[in-house]
């Protein structure tokens, strides 16, 4: 009896070792297991943040060569070589000068206003519809937007410009120049020049030097001089002429913190010989004139008395037909 016992009671040792055992590699494995997981997990969410980070950067990086080229693209339509035209390369044939005779019509706007105020007895105020259907009247008509600079480079044989041109300017500095016109100027990429007034500048009705330099910095606009009051030129003596005009170019570059080339436009359009040869002297080498209706020409192109077609009031149609009647 005694022998059966102790060879049950080593049958339960056994057992119980056995049990053991198992029980021992199953927490082995189970604990194996889990550090396995808990390390497959911090690599997975290392690797997703690696990843995160990858993207983020190069996100950055594409934002940054954006802002890059849109920066130099900006400082280049604003710093051009003396060679270089702001309308850049074309698919259509160039002419220096002498090499055809081109027709060059510069259009002259004021004010901008939609809808047209019903004190405008001058007619000087355009709606934001209407100079869009001129833009695109004239860019379905085969024209290229072209600065003054341009016509003053293509005058000293510096660059060549094709059959069909046009130029925008705006006169005084009115609010509606930034407003208006300078939303559709973004939109169709088109250049325009505006010669400011410098005592109404930031005063009711005008746009602020704050805005000139907004669409200045844009590379679309150019902001040129119109006088330091809007009075005639006539009136004053060479040295008063020079030191005013002068002195609102001075400001321009201060305020848009960049090199500006001299171009003017008299104020109601009155000069004299005087006027001319003195703001000339004084580096205006570009005068432009009102002489409403004109459009220049290049075999007689004078660059001191640059006529303009009034555009205000027109239709797209009614400009091209004064530029292609022209003689």
């Amino acid at each position: 009896m005694k022998k059966k016992n102790n060879s049950k009671s080593r049958m339960i040792v056994i057992l119980l070792a056995f049990i053991i055992i198992i029980c021992s590699i199953w927490l082995i494995n189970k604990n194996k297991q889990q550090r396995e997981e808990k390390q497959i997990s911090s690599q997975t969410q290392e690797n997703t943040e690696l990843t995160q980070d990858d993207e983020t950067d190069k996100l950055d990086e594409i934002s940054e060569k954006e802002n890059k080229e849109v920066e130099t693209k900006e400082q280049h339509l604003n710093n051009l070589a003396e060679d270089e035209a702001s309308f850049g390369d074309l698919d259509e044939p160039t002419y220096k000068i002498g090499e055809k005779n081109l027709k060059l019509p510069i259009l002259i706007y004021h004010g901008f206003s939609t809808p047209l105020p019903e004190g405008d007895i001058y007619k000087l105020m355009c709606t934001k519809d209407n100079f869009e259907g001129q833009i695109l009247t004239l860019k379905d008509a085969g024209f290229t937007f072209i600065t003054l600079e341009d016509l003053y480079k293509y005058k000293n044989g510096k660059i060549g410009l094709p059959e069909k041109t046009v130029a925008i300017t705006m006169d005084d500095g009115w609010e509606g120049n930034y407003t208006e016109a300078f939303d559709l100027i973004k939109k169709h990429n088109v250049p325009a020049t505006i010669f400011i007034v410098e005592n109404l500048v930031g005063t009711q009705g005008y746009f602020t030097w704050e805005q000139a330099k907004e669409m200045y910095d844009s590379g679309l606009v150019k902001i040129h001089v119109h006088g330091r009051k809007h009075v005639s030129a006539t009136g004053y003596s060479k040295e008063k002429l020079i030191e005013d005009y002068n002195h609102t170019h001075q400001m321009i570059e201060e305020k848009l913190g960049a090199k500006v080339q001299k171009i003017m436009a008299y104020p109601a359009g009155d000069s004299s010989t005087n006027t001319i040869k003195w703001l000339k002297e004084a580096g205006f080498e570009v005068q432009v004139q009102t002489k409403y209706g004109t459009v220049n020409k290049s075999n007689t192109l004078d660059l001191t008395g640059l006529g303009r077609v009034r555009a205000e009031r027109a239709s797209g149609s009614s400009i091209l037909k004064t530029i292609n009647t022209a003689k």
